[in-house]
């Protein structure tokens, strides 16, 4: 039995106890004569029946009519508003749940369930902005209300408005008590990414070394001031950001480093190589070498990176490692061409959290919204089940 089925039970059965209980003063204060069958019962007894022989779709309707005979009975309709959403119907959740607002009998907890309801529906409907005006709403009824603030917060880095973003979880510290400083580590990163796209390097420079005051393990944050101080030319001061970054960061991320450090030539050919192969010879990290040559043959053509690959002398390589390698050259047998295939397609990143995979790297998981928790796939995986996430 589905998941849906199990809950569209549980409300069934919830709404005849409801009903029971409703009328249990008229119960004890009738005769024992007969009487009129209630036509409430049958549509109650009908979705319990439909339920319990797999028929949801059926299961609902008895339950919509149920609503319309009990018209007082608001808990049945916000129960029937949360079903046609999971269902995908949310035009159906929104007019139920926009009829329940209008009526002058509510009261004001369901009033709050209300708005909540209502801007789950169109957050999940893709309406983000009228999501955050009902949940502004119910937030205005019960301001320390976790879910709504952490709903506003998804939608706020989904629309990567960080510093709305930012002040949501300053709120959610106050209310639980607890620290979130990696968390607003990334979102101080963000704000620094965007300060360079737009030129405004003073700015993105004081937002990265906040960030790292805030999380000293926040990669992003690393990652850009080390790309800012080589645009500036300020080579000595990379390379000493870039030896923080080895010690503070987790190895898993060690990966990234070559790309950066690559983004001015004239940088990486007079500090940036020389830098990576201390590190190859201190650390021998055998995913940050692959990466490296990966990087060079995108940079300075395949011929650079095979020869970086001669140099590195890479031994005892998982199947993974030995098809991105493979990919890079240019024979025209049927392995190097599925080795080629599969690299552009192949995942490069998995949420240690969720296990969700994606290709580019990500600093917030696209499942699980954890940040700083996407690590490189290791040697291990290559045709394992994936999870696809659509950019």
């Amino acid at each position: 039995m589905s998941i849906f089925v199990i809950i569209l039970l549980v409300i069934a059965v919830a709404a005849a106890a409801f009903l029971i209980w409703k009328n249990r003063d008229d119960f004890s204060q009738k005769s024992l004569e007969p009487e009129p069958e209630d036509i409430r019962v049958p549509p109650l007894l009908r979705g319990i029946n439909y339920l319990l022989s797999d028929k949801p779709d059926r299961a609902l309707q008895e339950m919509v009519h149920v609503a319309k005979i009990r018209s007082e009975s608001a808990e049945v309709y916000m129960a029937l508003g949360e079903m046609f959403r999971s269902q995908g119907e949310y035009g159906r959740a929104v007019r139920i749940h926009q009829n329940l607002l209008a009526r002058p009998d509510m009261p004001p907890e369901l009033h709050f369930q209300a708005y909540v309801s209502l801007g789950r529906d169109f957050q999940a409907g893709g309406l983000l902005d009228r999501a955050l005006k009902h949940y502004a709403k119910a937030l205005a009824i019960q301001p320390d209300h976790l879910a709504s603030l952490t709903a506003c917060l998804r939608i706020r880095e989904q629309s990567h408005e960080w510093d709305e973003a930012e002040w949501l979880v300053s709120r959610l510290e106050q209310i639980e008590n607890q620290s979130y400083h990696e968390h607003r580590a990334y979102l101080k990163a963000e704000m620094a990414h965007a300060a360079m796209e737009q030129g405004d390097l003073s700015l993105c420079e004081s937002l990265a070394i906040e960030a790292i005051k805030l999380s000293p393990s926040c990669t992003h944050a690393y990652l850009l001031r080390i790309q800012l101080l080589i645009q500036e030319g300020k080579a000595k001061q990379a390379s000493e950001q870039a030896h923080a970054f080895l010690q503070q960061v987790k190895p898993e991320h060690h990966t990234l480093l070559p790309e950066v450090l690559m983004k001015e030539e004239a940088f990486y050919r007079k500090h940036g190589e020389d830098f990576l192969w201390d590190a190859w010879q201190q650390r021998h990290d055998i995913e940050v070498g692959v990466r490296w040559i990966e990087e060079v043959s995108k940079a300075f053509g395949k011929a650079q990176g095979l020869k970086l690959k001669d140099k590195l002398s890479l031994t005892n390589l998982s199947l993974r490692h030995e098809l991105r390698l493979a990919a890079l050259n240019d024979a025209e047998d049927n392995l190097v061409q599925q080795a080629k295939y599969w690299r552009l397609s192949m995942k490069l990143y998995a949420c240690k959290h969720c296990g969700v995979q994606v290709h580019d790297m990500r600093w917030q998981c696209p499942k699980c919204n954890t940040w700083g928790s996407m690590e490189p796939l290791q040697g291990s995986h290559v045709f394992g089940e994936e999870q696809h996430v659509t950019p």
